[in-house]
């Protein structure tokens, strides 16, 4: 009897802890509450505070297989998902008088097993199960990203190597300069990473409120673009994992989706944006490492639906965020043994490997910058700014191999949106996009290679891939 007062009362103490104080937030990142409230069509989540597992002693990491069988040896694991499967998770070893808590998943129990189905979009949650004796074990989730530890080495960072360096590479990238110089260094961060590009049917369905159900004259081509695609598509509906890569994302909906998808999995945004009439578009406006873009929103109330934003970084948020110049570069090399300045599939030189790897070399004959003159005056300025402006279409993701990370066409089909780290490299950027286009070519398709937007705001042709820092 007073083993089972025991069970007891352990079971009430984890639940009492299980349940957490929620807070609101907008996906401007603002909190909600009686004196701070939101209009528009912006969507609001609770969120749940997260629990420290005090038996914590090492981190086991999973890869997908439709059963993962749980060793108690280990207080804290990772199992990787894909969308739109069924998976059974068992603890070995144990008897069935304990019990399961979830979050973001439902689930079966079925013994010491649980049947959870991963669901229709990339997400990230938890299940923790807990013995007849109150001994805890969490297993994180990840559905659709990959847990990465970027501190267990140093990494080849950089893209300047040397005098030959200092011309540009092509016309649609940007010069390498002394301030980005190729070196080994260490990354601190262990990182949950996106496995694929954001795609089209994640970034609507994150932002379905946010989006209007007709076109309009008044609104930018980009948002008509992600009008009509919305159109095409059903509310809650599925999203393959293969669907097409996001290709049209201004720098302003990119922090808005990161800062919804934190929402949606019950974590605190990262990225505060408030109006403001500060039209100073670069770091120098202050001194925090905080920046202004321009928000071109689909639900405009002024004539051309462009505000300005102040964008600053809560850095104890534990939400979504954009990755940072050089842990993009470090995650998109792939660590150990492949330390190329040029690629990541074995420093290969081969066009037909490298098309194993990454979608590249293909333009479109009707694309006006196919058509300009280097030479003249006028068209040769355009093109030097023309990165991310040559017409393309999108591809489906995770069709080719991935890198030693196991993250999927990190380099071509489109530029990944990154952030600086509070200070510009090559001129007065806030932020660049790596990883080059459909259109790049295979000479030019280089990791170091970088497309900075001097207007902080409009590039037509924009990707992104999420990362959330665990540590």
């Amino acid at each position: 009897m007073k083993r089972m007062h025991k069970v007891v009362l352990s079971y009430l103490i984890l639940f009492s802890t299980l349940s957490m104080a929620e807070s609101l937030y907008d996906m401007n990142g603002s909190k909600i509450g009686l004196h701070n409230k939101t209009n528009g069509p912006k969507a609001l989540v609770k969120t749940e505070g997260t629990v420290k597992n005090e038996h914590s002693s090492s981190v086991v990491i999973r890869s997908p297989q439709d059963t993962f069988f749980i060793s108690k040896g280990s207080s804290e694991q990772w199992l990787e998902m894909e969308k739109n499967m069924n998976y059974s998770i068992c603890i070995q070893n144990d008897d069935e008088n304990g019990f399961w808590k979830g979050k973001n998943f439902s689930y079966e129990k079925t013994g010491t097993c649980v049947k959870i189905n991963s669901g229709k979009y990339i997400k990230s949650g938890q299940l923790q199960y807990v013995t007849s004796l109150g001994h805890m074990y969490t297993l994180n989730l990840l559905v659709g990203m990959k847990y990465i530890d970027l501190s267990k080495e140093k990494h080849l960072l950089g893209g300047y190597s040397g005098s030959a360096d200092i011309s540009p590479i092509n016309r649609s990238s940007m010069v390498y300069k002394l301030s980005d110089p190729v070196r080994f260094d260490s990354i601190k961060e262990i990182l949950v990473v996106d496995k694929y590009k954001v795609t089209e049917c994640e970034f609507i369905h994150a932002l379905w409120d946010s989006i209007p159900v007709q076109t309009s004259e008044n609104l930018y081509d980009n948002n008509n673009y992600w009008i009509k695609k919305k159109k095409s598509m059903v509310k809650n509906g599925l999203c393959d994992t293969h669907d097409s890569a996001a290709v049209r994302i201004y720098l302003y909906q990119a922090l808005v989706y990161a800062n919804n998808r934190s929402l949606q999995d019950g974590f605190k945004p990262v990225y505060i944006l408030e109006e403001t009439k500060e039209k100073n578009l670069s770091f120098n406006a202050y001194n925090d490492g905080s920046f202004n873009i321009v928000g071109f929103r689909f639900f405009p109330d002024s004539a051309d639906g462009k505000k300005y934003y102040h964008v600053k970084i809560d850095k104890d948020a534990d939400g979504y965020r954009l990755p940072y110049y050089d842990e993009w570069t470090a995650l998109a090399r792939g660590g150990k043994g492949y330390e190329s300045l040029i690629n990541f599939w074995e420093r290969s030189t081969d066009s037909l490997e490298a098309t194993k790897y990454a979608w590249f070399g293909q333009k479109d004959p009707e694309d006006k910058y196919l058509k300009m003159d280097e030479k003249d005056g006028i068209e040769g300025g355009w093109l030097r700014h023309s990165c991310g402006e040559w017409s393309q279409k999108s591809r489906p993701v995770g069709m080719l191999k991935p890198n030693a990370y196991g993250l999927y066409d990190i380099q071509g089909l489109v530029c990944e949106n990154v952030l600086m780290p509070g200070k510009s490299l090559f001129g007065n950027e806030v932020y660049s996009c790596r990883g080059g286009f459909l259109t790049t070519s295979f000479k030019d398709l280089k990791i170091a290679n970088h497309c900075d937007d001097y207007k902080r705001f409009s590039r037509t042709y924009q990707g992104l891939r999420l990362v959330r820092q665990i540590k």
